[in-house]
This record gives C-alpha cells, structure tokens and sequence, in this order.
C-alpha cells in the first residue's frame, strides 16, 4: 500500500519535472508571486478601465468597489515580495 503510494507520488513528480507541457512547469514560490503579482496588476488596470467605461449610476459603486479591492490586493502582494525579499526586477 504505502510503496504504491511513493511510487505514484514520484510518477506524478517525474511527470511534472520532465513534462514538455508549458502549464506543468515547476515554479518556485518566488516565481508565483511574481506571477500573482503581474496578474493582480493586469486586474486593477482591468478595473480601472471598467470605471471609466460605466456610465450607469447603479454600476459605479460597483466599479469603485472593484477597482479597489484590485488596488487593495495589488499592493498585499507587493508588499508580500517586499517582506520576502524578493524584488519584481528580478523576476522580470
């Protein structure tokens, strides 16, 4: 039972680490914040575009609300790579 286990953990290992697939790649931590980081900025310039663009006074509190939480969540992570030491230009 458990030497099946270990050997399934280390096929789905292998598989990952060897694959030619581009969304099996290995990232280290450093790597998916950073990439966390990039997304969460495409989000709040998403945002900020959604606020510009609405016109309905119904959806405007919406598009504050959004492209702040956006802001809000942008900035977490930057300060997240601060804490970790880890700096954008380098993952770039």
């Amino acid at each position: 039972m458990i030497k099946n286990d270990i050997l399934r953990i280390f096929s789905g290992l292998s598989f990952r680490l060897f694959s030619d697939d581009a969304q099996e790649t290995v990232k280290t931590p450093e790597i998916r914040l950073a990439d966390e980081i990039r997304e969460a900025h495409r989000e709040w310039i998403r945002a900020q575009k959604y606020f510009q663009w609405v016109s309905d006074p119904e959806l405007v509190d919406h598009a504050i609300f959004t492209e702040e939480a956006a802001r809000k969540k942008y900035i977490y992570l930057l300060n997240k790579a601060k804490n970790q030491g880890i700096s954008m230009e380098e993952q770039k």
